[in-house]
């Protein structure tokens, strides 16, 4: 049985599919803005996964929708996953650049612990939220920008690993119905959201952040790291949906790689510009982002920022170390002598910062799947330090609440080894009447510990302007850490 791919005219867009997909389980987009590169040239709209799959710890439970049945089982989610992604390969199927289903979700940045069993778990889970969150979907929506075309996939698959001919028809006939529906188009207008709040606060005050930078660079000058990111979690009163704040985010933080995710309790909004990991077949491509300054609607100051950025010896060392790590990440995982950086300290615009990125790319060895290459290089190097293992030590040391999926990585695995992971930045939880949004910085031995402060507030400019606040009407208060 072959996967069916049937091309249909419609005038749904992503964000419009998605309203019209309302009360459907585990809702997922992931949302292009950058059409002019192979990575952007794609969105994805799924729903209703046959096996949905979290884990908090060692604690694993597998939904199996459908029949409701829930199992509980303990070990490493790396290793139980890498077991589900098998039984669901395509792997005979037809060469095509988006995934034929797959694994879609995110994995939370305290995975770690399960790559490197020598690290602690210090950090508090204070928001209770699992460590991991996917779904296997056996259908979806591809719209290609590039070709202005829309087509459905479906695959037939069933949570034992079986195809049938009723679940591939009832997959398409599932996306026909929505995407015939007359109400195709931009969307519907973004509702007026009164600001019910004062401010934001974060977890950590001014003088903790910059008390936690100070301590990072002793560290530094000791020898034990070059390099660590240390973040802070901005925490706002948002009473309307994840939906409504993934659009906002979307509108004023156009991102590569934005995503949202439904997962039940909680939705998960993001504006990520970094791609962790991009796997077409045995190919593998990872591009780090390090150096930061803000956008400028001046243009001779928006260029004065770009090149104080391009020639910055601080920001330059700081890529130089981390793409050297993630090209060893990527060693471990790649054919000897495959491994190359075609492109270093390239400077790349989004709307409210501009950036330094690497390229490194490799080709995978024949015994590595990539939901192997994916566990072996998490997390990312650019949002950990150099070197990796003691920089992850460190932050365990000095951030108190857990990252949560802040750190970590989303997007998707595709049976047919087509997957895209995003670096999970500029990415906000709702859960409770909250918004959640972390931000982080890279600490070097020449860093000014108040400049990496104000490095963080630019990063979540986006996220701020989203919930209409403005700086000047948002002081922090006294850190709610203790």
């Amino acid at each position: 049985m072959r996967p069916l791919i049937q091309e249909i005219q419609t005038t749904h867009t992503p964000e419009s599919l998605v309203e019209r997909l309302h009360g459907a389980r585990g809702i997922v987009l992931l949302r292009s803005a950058s059409f002019d590169a192979v990575s952007g040239r794609y969105s994805f709209v799924t729903a209703n996964p046959f096996l949905t799959f979290k884990s908090s710890g060692s604690r694993c439970e597998l939904t199996q929708h459908g029949t409701r049945h829930t199992q509980i089982q303990f070990g490493n989610p790396w290793h139980l996953l890498d077991g589900l992604m098998s039984r669901y390969e395509l792997l005979d199927e037809v060469d095509l650049p988006f995934p034929l289903g797959g694994c879609f979700g995110y994995w939370g940045y305290e995975l770690k612990n399960f790559t490197e069993p020598k690290l602690s778990r210090r950090a508090a889970n204070d928001l209770e939220l699992p460590d991991c969150h996917v779904g296997f979907y056996d259908s979806l929506v591809v719209f290609d920008h590039q070709l202005g075309k829309v087509c459905v996939v479906s695959t037939g698959l069933n949570a034992d690993g079986s195809r049938t001919d009723e679940r591939l028809i009832g997959g398409i006939q599932f996306w026909q119905a929505h995407l015939h529906d007359a109400e195709g188009g931009v969307g519907k207008p973004l509702p007026a959201v009164e600001s019910t709040h004062a401010g934001f606060r974060s977890n950590l005050s001014r003088a903790e952040f910059i008390s936690a930078v100070e301590r990072a660079q002793q560290y530094i000058r000791a020898g034990d790291i070059y390099q660590v990111n240390l973040s802070q979690r901005l925490t706002a009163a948002w009473e309307s949906s994840g939906w409504d704040l993934f659009q906002r985010l979307a509108a004023r933080s156009p991102a590569p790689f934005s995503a949202y995710f439904d997962c039940g309790d909680f939705q998960i909004a993001s504006s990520s510009p970094e791609q962790f990991l991009r796997m077409s077949g045995s190919h593998i491509v990872t591009r780090p982002i390090k150096g930061t300054r803000p956008c400028d609607n001046d243009l001779t100051r928006d260029a004065q920022l770009a090149y104080e950025l391009q020639t910055s010896p601080k920001e330059l060392a700081e890529l130089v170390m981390i793409t050297d790590l993630l090209r060893n990440d990527l060693g471990k995982v790649c054919e000897y002598g495959s491994v190359q950086v075609p492109e270093m300290a390239k400077l790349e615009k989004f709307a409210q910062v501009q950036h330094l990125i690497s390229t490194v790319e490799g080709r995978l060895r024949q015994d590595v799947s990539h939901f192997a290459a994916l566990a072996s290089t998490f997390p990312g190097g650019s949002i950990t330090g150099a070197p990796k293992f003691r920089a992850m030590e460190i932050i365990d040391e000095l951030e108190p609440i857990a990252r949560g999926a802040y750190c970590g990585c989303h997007g998707y695995l595709g049976f047919n080894r087509e997957s895209q992971l995003s670096i999970t930045i500029r990415t906000a939880v709702c859960k409770d009447g909250l918004a959640h949004f972390n931000v982080g910085a890279g600490i070097v031995a020449d860093s000014v510990p108040e400049a990496e402060f104000e490095e963080t507030l630019a990063k979540a400019a986006g996220f701020l302007a989203a919930l209409k606040m403005a700086r000047a009407t948002s002081p922090f208060p006294q850190s709610t850490s203790q």
